[in-house]
């Protein structure tokens, strides 16, 4: 995994639970079925360029099953606190992934701006999950569209994210 969590995860909350978790066909095929749970906390973390950030913590726990993540660090996954700002939007094309069902490669994402988390070489993306989170900048490479091919790729995205079972 691109970072070690270094210290307790605090203020821990539920965010979704049974079916309001999109991914939770994926987690019974992997690890069975169970009453899942999507949880967040914040937690200091070290990033693999050694960078020490604060930041929210987001992973799976299911009763009887407990924390997978601790084993695989599959689904632990960070959003640095940090506003991003609304800009021209940016895309990139996966090249590298540590999980297949949450960045696919040779898809195409959105990148949102982030500041914060480019200073430490991550980029801000929209998930397979359809949330944005941050991952190692090397696991993309940036792609330059016309405003046509934007726009669509956009309206597209937007109307995926529409589909999804509500949380």
């Amino acid at each position: 995994m691109y970072f070690e969590i270094i210290g307790e995860i605090t203020d821990v909350e539920t965010v979704a639970a049974g079916s309001g978790i999109h991914i939770l066909p994926l987690l019974r095929k992997r690890y069975g079925q169970a009453r899942w749970r999507k949880l967040k906390g914040t937690a200091t973390v070290r990033l693999f360029d050694g960078t020490i950030r604060r930041v929210e913590v987001h992973w799976f726990e299911a009763h009887g099953i407990g924390k997978k993540e601790d084993e695989s660090q599959t689904f632990l996954r960070l959003k640095v606190m940090t506003k991003h700002q609304k800009s021209k939007s940016k895309f990139a094309i996966c090249i590298n992934t540590d999980d297949p069902d949450l960045l696919t490669p040779r898809m195409i994402y959105e990148v949102l701006p982030d500041e914060s988390a480019a200073k430490s070489n991550y980029i801000r993306v929209i998930d397979n999950e359809g949330e944005d989170y941050i991952y190692p900048a090397d696991y993309f490479i940036f792609v330059d569209f016309s405003h046509a091919v934007e726009q669509v790729l956009l309206r597209t995205s937007l109307q995926s994210s529409q589909q999804m079972p509500a949380v």
